[in-house]
């Protein structure tokens, strides 16, 4: 039987944060325009960073400056 380790397992993000973002992506491009990193980015939405990290790339393509 295989285990997961709770501790290591990233939380699932909840769709209606998902939904949010997305209607924030072009002000979060914004922010790391103007030199925002992740980290902080990441605490000031409540969002795991490696979530953030996963829909940078898919915004810059979606909403060119």
């Amino acid at each position: 039987m295989n285990t997961v380790n709770a501790v290591d397992a990233p939380a699932p993000v909840n769709p209606a944060l998902f939904c949010h973002l997305e209607w924030k992506a072009e002000q979060i491009l914004g922010q790391l325009r103007a030199g925002y990193s992740l980290v902080r980015l990441s605490a000031v939405y409540k969002v795991p960073e490696p979530h953030l990290r996963e829909r940078v790339p898919e915004w810059r393509r979606k909403y060119p400056a």
